[in-house]
């Protein structure tokens, strides 16, 4: 599990959602993750929502990482997403969010979720990533972009 990439647990890349405020947004991303990996769609809403209720997942520079721990789980998921707007998701730095990196994880590996954020968080610190994310016009690109920020990582 050391060795694992971001990019091979993306399910889903949904780029420029039209969502409103957060919960809305959650709501969207649920779905589209609940469609591609057959999950329950309000089961992953209401573990996301919670989530988000106990504290802001926002890390600040346009970028959330919506994230949960799920009983029916029996491996991680995740999905990237960027909305047309910028949504208020509570950051510390006031700077409304555009880019959220959803990570679904099983309750039994507690571990697993926290490698996952942190590796994801790694890599979104990156500045002309997140520019280059919020420009892209299809998932291909997108993928790109995310596998070889990891290579470069990888290099140093």
């Amino acid at each position: 599990m050391k060795d694992y990439r971001i990019s091979d647990f993306i399910y889903e890349i949904g780029l420029n959602i039209d969502c409103n405020e957060k919960f809305d947004c959650l709501r969207k991303m649920a779905e589209k993750i609940a469609e591609k990996a057959n999950l329950d769609v309000d089961e992953v809403f209401s573990y996301l929502k919670a989530r988000e209720k106990f504290g802001s997942t926002a890390l600040g520079g346009q970028f959330a990482l919506p994230h949960a721990k799920i009983n029916s789980l029996d491996k991680l998921i995740g999905a990237l997403f960027t909305t047309k707007n910028p949504i208020d998701f509570g950051s510390l730095d006031d700077i409304p969010s555009r880019i959220f990196f959803v990570i679904l994880a099983p309750s039994t590996k507690p571990s697993i979720l926290l490698k996952a954020v942190a590796k994801v968080a790694k890599i979104f610190k990156d500045e002309e990533l997140k520019e280059k994310i919020l420009s892209t016009k299809n998932e291909k690109e997108t993928i790109r972009l995310i596998k070889e920020k990891e290579e470069n990582l990888k290099k140093t």
